[in-house]
């Protein structure tokens, strides 16, 4: 979180770039909100994305969408890694795990590119 005169400072900055401020406050720090010209609505003290939602159902979709999200990220960072490991591997055997390893990983990331679409 930003300290008071920063969060001030954030906000002229975010009003001169053309944003809005907004009668909401952000959930986690109670400063208001700015929408961005782009749509986009954030918090000048956590920094964060804000997304309102209508209803339940909407708010379920969303958290499912961010945690596929989250979830694909974590896969592609571990993919990197073992395509790191593989490079620097001499060993037939462990690049042969790595390789099955890879593989399932890779089958994973696009299952969770299919259900979000």
């Amino acid at each position: 979180m930003v300290i008071r005169n920063e969060v001030i400072k954030r906000s002229a900055e975010l009003l001169r770039a053309g944003a809005t401020m907004l009668n909401e406050c952000c959930p986690e720090c109670k400063i208001p909100l700015f929408k961005l010209k782009g749509g986009e609505v954030i918090c000048p003290s956590c920094e964060r994305k804000v997304i309102f939602v209508k209803t339940d159902e909407e708010e379920k979709e969303l958290l499912e969408v961010l945690k596929s999200s989250q979830l694909e990220e974590e896969i592609s960072k571990k993919i990197e890694d073992i395509r790191r490991k593989i490079v620097n591997s001499n060993d037939p055997e462990e690049i042969e795990r790595l390789a099955k390893t890879l593989s399932t990983l890779i089958d994973l990331k696009e299952k969770i590119r299919r259900k979000k679409t």
